[in-house]
Protein backbone atom coordinates (compact mmCIF):
# COMPACT_ATOMS: atom_id res chain seq x y z
CA UNK A 1 0.00 0.00 0.00
CA UNK A 2 2.91 2.36 1.00
CA UNK A 3 4.65 1.36 -2.47
CA UNK A 4 1.43 2.99 -4.78
CA UNK A 5 1.00 5.58 -2.94
CA UNK A 6 4.82 6.58 -3.36
CA UNK A 7 4.40 6.05 -7.15
CA UNK A 8 1.01 7.81 -7.05
CA UNK A 9 2.57 10.45 -5.71
CA UNK A 10 5.89 10.82 -8.24
CA UNK A 11 3.11 10.50 -11.08
CA UNK A 12 1.30 13.62 -9.54
CA UNK A 13 4.74 14.88 -9.45
CA UNK A 14 5.67 14.33 -13.26
CA UNK A 15 2.28 15.20 -14.05
CA UNK A 16 2.75 18.55 -12.78
CA UNK A 17 6.08 19.16 -14.13
CA UNK A 18 5.22 18.30 -17.49
CA UNK A 19 2.23 20.86 -17.44
CA UNK A 20 4.81 23.57 -18.32
CA UNK A 21 5.55 21.89 -21.44
CA UNK A 22 2.60 21.51 -22.98
CA UNK A 23 1.33 23.99 -26.09
CA UNK A 24 0.11 26.64 -23.44
CA UNK A 25 3.15 27.12 -22.34
CA UNK A 26 3.83 29.76 -24.54
CA UNK A 27 1.01 31.72 -23.91
CA UNK A 28 2.09 31.31 -19.78
CA UNK A 29 5.65 31.89 -20.61
CA UNK A 30 4.61 35.19 -22.40
CA UNK A 31 2.23 36.64 -19.66
CA UNK A 32 5.06 35.75 -17.44
CA UNK A 33 7.85 37.22 -18.99
CA UNK A 34 5.92 40.54 -19.25
CA UNK A 35 4.80 40.42 -15.45
CA UNK A 36 8.46 40.84 -14.24
CA UNK A 37 9.19 42.95 -16.97
CA UNK A 38 7.12 45.14 -15.60
CA UNK A 39 8.85 48.49 -14.28
CA UNK A 40 12.20 46.54 -14.10
CA UNK A 41 15.78 48.71 -14.04
CA UNK A 42 18.29 46.31 -15.28
CA UNK A 43 20.62 48.92 -14.13
CA UNK A 44 20.00 48.32 -10.41
CA UNK A 45 21.20 45.34 -8.49
CA UNK A 46 18.50 43.27 -7.63
CA UNK A 47 17.31 42.71 -3.85
CA UNK A 48 17.83 39.65 -1.73
CA UNK A 49 18.45 38.19 1.74
CA UNK A 50 22.05 38.60 2.18
CA UNK A 51 23.85 37.33 5.72
CA UNK A 52 26.90 39.48 5.48
CA UNK A 53 27.16 42.45 8.13
CA UNK A 54 28.37 45.38 6.04
CA UNK A 55 25.47 45.49 3.83
CA UNK A 56 21.95 44.13 3.43
CA UNK A 57 21.62 45.37 -0.25
CA UNK A 58 22.34 43.79 -3.42
CA UNK A 59 23.03 40.21 -3.66
CA UNK A 60 25.47 37.58 -3.70
CA UNK A 61 27.15 35.73 -6.24
CA UNK A 62 27.98 32.39 -6.74
CA UNK A 63 31.08 31.71 -9.96
CA UNK A 64 31.71 28.80 -10.84
CA UNK A 65 34.01 27.99 -14.53
CA UNK A 66 33.88 24.87 -16.33
CA UNK A 67 37.25 24.46 -18.15
CA UNK A 68 37.01 22.95 -21.70
CA UNK A 69 40.32 22.95 -23.34
CA UNK A 70 43.44 25.19 -23.80
CA UNK A 71 43.17 27.15 -26.94
CA UNK A 72 47.13 28.44 -27.06
CA UNK A 73 49.83 29.46 -24.85
CA UNK A 74 52.87 31.60 -25.44
CA UNK A 75 55.20 31.90 -23.39
CA UNK A 76 57.23 34.50 -24.73
CA UNK A 77 54.24 37.09 -25.43
CA UNK A 78 53.17 35.69 -21.25
CA UNK A 79 49.74 35.07 -22.73
CA UNK A 80 47.15 32.05 -22.58
CA UNK A 81 43.84 31.19 -24.30
CA UNK A 82 41.31 28.84 -22.85
CA UNK A 83 38.04 27.81 -23.84
CA UNK A 84 35.44 27.91 -20.96
CA UNK A 85 32.35 28.18 -19.72
CA UNK A 86 31.91 30.89 -17.26
CA UNK A 87 28.76 30.12 -14.88
CA UNK A 88 27.01 32.60 -12.57
CA UNK A 89 24.35 32.19 -10.22
CA UNK A 90 22.60 34.70 -8.07
CA UNK A 91 19.16 35.90 -6.20
CA UNK A 92 17.12 38.59 -7.61
CA UNK A 93 13.85 38.51 -5.65
CA UNK A 94 12.02 40.96 -8.29
CA UNK A 95 11.83 37.69 -10.03
CA UNK A 96 10.36 35.27 -8.05
CA UNK A 97 7.07 34.63 -9.30
CA UNK A 98 3.95 31.69 -8.08
CA UNK A 99 4.24 29.18 -10.86
CA UNK A 100 0.59 28.38 -10.10
CA UNK A 101 -0.78 31.67 -11.61
CA UNK A 102 1.42 30.85 -14.74
CA UNK A 103 0.52 27.76 -15.70
CA UNK A 104 2.67 25.81 -13.37
CA UNK A 105 6.05 27.44 -15.38
CA UNK A 106 8.88 26.99 -13.02
CA UNK A 107 12.11 28.78 -15.36
CA UNK A 108 11.75 31.02 -18.11
CA UNK A 109 14.71 33.35 -20.30
CA UNK A 110 15.87 36.76 -20.62
CA UNK A 111 18.52 38.24 -22.95
CA UNK A 112 21.72 39.61 -21.77
CA UNK A 113 24.85 40.23 -23.27
CA UNK A 114 26.45 42.30 -20.50
CA UNK A 115 26.57 44.61 -17.54
CA UNK A 116 27.68 47.56 -19.82
CA UNK A 117 24.73 46.47 -22.48
CA UNK A 118 22.02 48.11 -21.23
CA UNK A 119 20.26 48.36 -24.07
CA UNK A 120 20.62 44.13 -25.23
CA UNK A 121 20.36 42.91 -21.34
CA UNK A 122 16.82 42.86 -19.98
CA UNK A 123 17.32 42.10 -16.20
CA UNK A 124 20.72 43.09 -14.16
CA UNK A 125 23.84 40.67 -14.33
CA UNK A 126 26.69 40.72 -12.38
CA UNK A 127 29.57 43.31 -13.61
CA UNK A 128 32.48 40.77 -12.77
CA UNK A 129 35.66 41.45 -14.83
CA UNK A 130 38.76 38.82 -15.30
CA UNK A 131 40.95 42.02 -14.67
CA UNK A 132 43.86 40.52 -16.48
CA UNK A 133 42.46 40.16 -19.52
CA UNK A 134 44.16 40.78 -22.84
CA UNK A 135 40.71 41.61 -24.17
CA UNK A 136 37.47 42.37 -22.17
CA UNK A 137 34.94 39.51 -20.93
CA UNK A 138 31.61 41.12 -23.03
CA UNK A 139 34.20 40.58 -26.38
CA UNK A 140 35.59 37.62 -26.11
CA UNK A 141 32.67 35.99 -23.99
CA UNK A 142 29.69 34.74 -26.14
CA UNK A 143 26.42 36.35 -25.18
CA UNK A 144 23.74 33.85 -23.57
CA UNK A 145 20.15 33.80 -22.11
CA UNK A 146 19.83 33.80 -18.18
CA UNK A 147 17.74 31.48 -17.23
CA UNK A 148 15.18 32.51 -14.05
CA UNK A 149 13.80 30.41 -11.76
CA UNK A 150 10.19 30.93 -9.73
CA UNK A 151 12.29 31.21 -6.71
CA UNK A 152 14.47 34.20 -8.08
CA UNK A 153 17.39 32.19 -8.70
CA UNK A 154 19.09 33.04 -11.85
CA UNK A 155 21.45 31.06 -13.75
CA UNK A 156 23.66 32.78 -16.30
CA UNK A 157 25.89 30.89 -18.54
CA UNK A 158 28.26 31.77 -20.94
CA UNK A 159 30.66 29.97 -23.00
CA UNK A 160 34.22 31.58 -24.78
CA UNK A 161 37.73 32.35 -24.84
CA UNK A 162 39.57 33.91 -21.54
CA UNK A 163 42.19 35.79 -23.37
CA UNK A 164 44.43 36.08 -20.65
CA UNK A 165 48.06 37.85 -19.87
CA UNK A 166 49.99 35.83 -17.64
CA UNK A 167 53.10 36.50 -15.18
CA UNK A 168 54.55 32.88 -15.34
CA UNK A 169 56.19 31.37 -13.34
CA UNK A 170 57.79 27.82 -13.37
CA UNK A 171 59.38 28.78 -16.90
CA UNK A 172 62.88 28.05 -15.51
CA UNK A 173 62.86 24.47 -15.80
CA UNK A 174 61.91 24.35 -19.50
CA UNK A 175 60.94 21.93 -21.11
CA UNK A 176 60.26 19.93 -17.87
CA UNK A 177 58.60 22.79 -16.74
CA UNK A 178 54.97 23.34 -15.31
CA UNK A 179 53.58 27.28 -15.84
CA UNK A 180 51.51 28.84 -13.95
CA UNK A 181 49.36 31.69 -14.65
CA UNK A 182 46.69 33.71 -12.29
CA UNK A 183 43.57 34.83 -13.65
CA UNK A 184 42.36 37.77 -11.00
CA UNK A 185 38.21 37.99 -10.97
CA UNK A 186 36.59 40.97 -9.62
CA UNK A 187 33.99 43.55 -9.47
CA UNK A 188 34.82 46.91 -11.63
CA UNK A 189 32.05 49.46 -10.88
CA UNK A 190 30.42 47.30 -7.99
CA UNK A 191 32.11 46.64 -4.71
CA UNK A 192 30.75 43.54 -2.49
CA UNK A 193 28.48 46.23 -0.63
CA UNK A 194 26.18 45.64 -4.18
CA UNK A 195 27.64 42.70 -5.54
CA UNK A 196 29.22 39.87 -3.50
CA UNK A 197 31.38 37.28 -5.04
CA UNK A 198 31.35 33.75 -3.54
CA UNK A 199 32.18 29.80 -5.35
CA UNK A 200 29.53 27.20 -6.58
CA UNK A 201 31.48 24.41 -4.83
CA UNK A 202 35.46 24.47 -5.26
CA UNK A 203 34.76 27.12 -8.10
CA UNK A 204 35.47 25.34 -11.21
CA UNK A 205 34.65 21.63 -13.16
CA UNK A 206 36.39 19.74 -15.30
CA UNK A 207 33.99 17.77 -17.32
CA UNK A 208 33.95 15.37 -20.30
CA UNK A 209 30.63 14.81 -21.16
CA UNK A 210 31.61 16.07 -24.81
CA UNK A 211 33.88 14.07 -27.52
CA UNK A 212 35.80 17.41 -27.99
CA UNK A 213 36.44 18.52 -24.59
CA UNK A 214 40.13 17.56 -23.33
CA UNK A 215 43.24 17.92 -25.15
CA UNK A 216 44.41 15.46 -27.68
CA UNK A 217 47.61 16.39 -29.86
CA UNK A 218 48.40 19.48 -28.12
CA UNK A 219 51.67 20.59 -25.94
CA UNK A 220 49.72 22.00 -23.12
CA UNK A 221 47.01 20.37 -20.96
CA UNK A 222 45.26 21.64 -17.84
CA UNK A 223 47.15 19.69 -14.48
CA UNK A 224 45.61 21.25 -11.56
CA UNK A 225 43.54 24.63 -10.86
CA UNK A 226 43.55 25.96 -7.35
CA UNK A 227 40.83 28.85 -5.83
CA UNK A 228 41.47 31.40 -3.79
CA UNK A 229 39.53 34.55 -2.18
CA UNK A 230 40.73 37.59 -0.74
CA UNK A 231 39.12 40.87 -0.07
CA UNK A 232 40.68 44.92 -0.38
CA UNK A 233 39.66 47.80 -0.32
CA UNK A 234 40.58 51.23 -1.90
CA UNK A 235 40.98 54.26 -1.44
CA UNK A 236 37.88 55.42 -3.38
CA UNK A 237 35.45 53.31 -1.34
CA UNK A 238 37.81 52.65 2.08
CA UNK A 239 34.75 51.30 4.13
CA UNK A 240 33.22 48.66 1.41
CA UNK A 241 35.62 45.46 0.47
CA UNK A 242 36.02 44.02 -2.99
CA UNK A 243 36.56 40.29 -3.45
CA UNK A 244 39.22 39.13 -6.06
CA UNK A 245 38.81 35.62 -7.14
CA UNK A 246 41.87 34.16 -8.29
CA UNK A 247 42.15 31.38 -10.07
CA UNK A 248 45.65 29.93 -10.67
CA UNK A 249 46.16 27.41 -13.73
CA UNK A 250 48.94 24.92 -13.59
CA UNK A 251 50.29 23.90 -17.25
CA UNK A 252 51.27 20.89 -17.55
CA UNK A 253 53.89 20.44 -21.09
CA UNK A 254 54.28 17.61 -23.50
CA UNK A 255 58.26 16.73 -23.06
CA UNK A 256 58.30 14.32 -25.27
CA UNK A 257 58.71 15.97 -28.70
CA UNK A 258 61.33 18.46 -27.09
CA UNK A 259 63.64 14.98 -25.52
CA UNK A 260 63.81 13.21 -28.79
CA UNK A 261 63.81 16.17 -31.33
CA UNK A 262 65.89 18.68 -29.24
CA UNK A 263 67.51 17.44 -26.18
CA UNK A 264 68.71 13.83 -26.95
CA UNK A 265 70.13 15.01 -30.50
CA UNK A 266 72.11 17.97 -28.85
CA UNK A 267 73.76 15.50 -26.49
CA UNK A 268 74.46 13.04 -29.24
CA UNK A 269 76.23 15.63 -30.87
CA UNK A 270 78.27 16.90 -28.47
CA UNK A 271 79.77 13.16 -27.53
CA UNK A 272 80.21 12.95 -31.34
CA UNK A 273 82.48 15.91 -31.25
CA UNK A 274 84.76 14.17 -28.80
CA UNK A 275 85.54 11.70 -31.82
CA UNK A 276 88.48 14.16 -32.81
CA UNK A 277 90.53 13.11 -29.55
CA UNK A 278 90.13 9.79 -31.30
CA UNK A 279 91.68 11.00 -34.88
CA UNK A 280 95.09 11.18 -35.82
CA UNK A 281 96.31 14.58 -37.06
CA UNK A 282 96.89 13.41 -40.24
CA UNK A 283 93.44 13.21 -41.01
CA UNK A 284 92.27 15.82 -43.37
CA UNK A 285 88.82 16.34 -42.13
CA UNK A 286 89.39 16.27 -38.82
CA UNK A 287 88.98 20.20 -38.40
CA UNK A 288 86.72 20.72 -40.49
CA UNK A 289 84.30 17.68 -38.36
CA UNK A 290 84.66 19.80 -35.24
CA UNK A 291 83.70 22.55 -36.85
CA UNK A 292 80.56 20.98 -38.89
CA UNK A 293 79.12 19.99 -35.07
CA UNK A 294 79.73 22.64 -33.51
CA UNK A 295 78.08 25.02 -36.08
CA UNK A 296 74.84 22.02 -35.93
CA UNK A 297 75.08 22.67 -31.84
CA UNK A 298 74.26 26.53 -32.88
CA UNK A 299 71.70 26.26 -35.31
CA UNK A 300 69.59 24.25 -32.50
CA UNK A 301 70.39 26.84 -30.01
CA UNK A 302 68.74 28.97 -32.23
CA UNK A 303 66.02 26.99 -32.74
CA UNK A 304 65.28 26.55 -29.11
CA UNK A 305 65.14 30.35 -28.51
CA UNK A 306 62.14 30.51 -30.59
CA UNK A 307 59.97 28.74 -27.79
CA UNK A 308 61.19 30.56 -25.07
CA UNK A 309 61.22 34.43 -23.83
CA UNK A 310 63.92 36.50 -24.30
CA UNK A 311 64.04 37.34 -20.78
CA UNK A 312 66.62 38.34 -18.00
CA UNK A 313 66.82 34.92 -15.73
CA UNK A 314 68.55 32.01 -16.86
CA UNK A 315 66.58 29.46 -17.55
CA UNK A 316 67.54 25.12 -17.48
CA UNK A 317 67.10 24.72 -21.40
CA UNK A 318 69.62 27.67 -22.31
CA UNK A 319 72.24 26.09 -19.46
CA UNK A 320 72.00 23.11 -21.31
CA UNK A 321 72.92 24.50 -24.53
CA UNK A 322 75.53 26.71 -23.28
CA UNK A 323 77.20 23.91 -21.83
CA UNK A 324 77.08 21.47 -25.18
CA UNK A 325 78.65 24.55 -26.96
CA UNK A 326 81.20 24.90 -24.81
CA UNK A 327 82.06 21.39 -24.95
CA UNK A 328 81.85 21.21 -28.75
CA UNK A 329 84.50 24.62 -28.76
CA UNK A 330 86.82 22.36 -26.63
CA UNK A 331 86.97 19.56 -28.62
CA UNK A 332 87.52 22.54 -31.31
CA UNK A 333 89.98 23.69 -29.72
CA UNK A 334 92.09 20.78 -28.80
CA UNK A 335 92.06 19.91 -32.81
CA UNK A 336 93.37 23.23 -33.18
CA UNK A 337 96.31 22.49 -30.61
CA UNK A 338 96.91 19.28 -32.07
CA UNK A 339 97.27 20.42 -36.06
CA UNK A 340 99.67 23.31 -35.23
CA UNK A 341 101.76 21.80 -32.72
CA UNK A 342 101.80 18.56 -35.08
CA UNK A 343 102.71 20.79 -38.63
CA UNK A 344 104.78 23.41 -36.97
CA UNK A 345 108.45 23.62 -38.28
CA UNK A 346 109.72 27.14 -37.22
CA UNK A 347 112.35 27.98 -34.62
CA UNK A 348 110.01 29.33 -32.67
CA UNK A 349 106.45 28.73 -31.47
CA UNK A 350 105.69 32.43 -32.21
CA UNK A 351 105.81 33.36 -35.54
CA UNK A 352 108.40 35.37 -36.78
CA UNK A 353 106.65 39.29 -36.81
CA UNK A 354 105.16 38.40 -33.56
CA UNK A 355 108.75 37.10 -32.59
CA UNK A 356 110.09 40.68 -34.01
CA UNK A 357 107.81 42.38 -32.13
CA UNK A 358 107.64 40.59 -28.62
CA UNK A 359 110.65 42.98 -27.29
CA UNK A 360 109.07 45.67 -28.24
CA UNK A 361 105.82 44.69 -26.36
CA UNK A 362 107.15 43.30 -23.06
CA UNK A 363 110.64 44.99 -22.47
CA UNK A 364 109.76 48.56 -21.53
CA UNK A 365 113.30 50.36 -21.45
CA UNK A 366 115.95 51.05 -24.36
CA UNK A 367 118.14 48.59 -21.61
CA UNK A 368 116.32 46.04 -21.66
CA UNK A 369 115.53 45.39 -25.36
CA UNK A 370 119.87 45.62 -25.74
CA UNK A 371 120.56 43.08 -23.21
CA UNK A 372 117.89 40.65 -25.00
CA UNK A 373 119.39 40.96 -28.09
CA UNK A 374 123.44 40.28 -26.01
CA UNK A 375 121.52 37.12 -24.85
CA UNK A 376 120.32 35.93 -27.96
Amino acid sequence: MALQSIRLLLWLLALWRNAALEQSYTEYATLLRAHLMNGLDAAVPPKSVRTVDYSQAGTEVRMSIRFFKVQGVSASEGQMRLKVWVRMTWSDLRLAWDPAAFGNVTETTFRAVGSSDLEGTEIWVPDIQLYNSNEGNQATLEGANPIAYNDGTVFWSRPGILDTMCRFTGLVAFPFDRLKCAMEWGGWSLSDGLQGINLTDVGYVFLTNEDTAGASYQEYGIRSVDVSLKQTFYDALPNQPWTIVKYTVELERATFYYGTLILFPTILITYLSFGVFFMSHEVGERLSFGITLLLVVEVMRTSVAAFVPICGELLWIDLFMLVNSIFCCLSLLETMLVLFFAFHTDEHLLPDWLAWLAPWLFCGSEAERRALKVVE
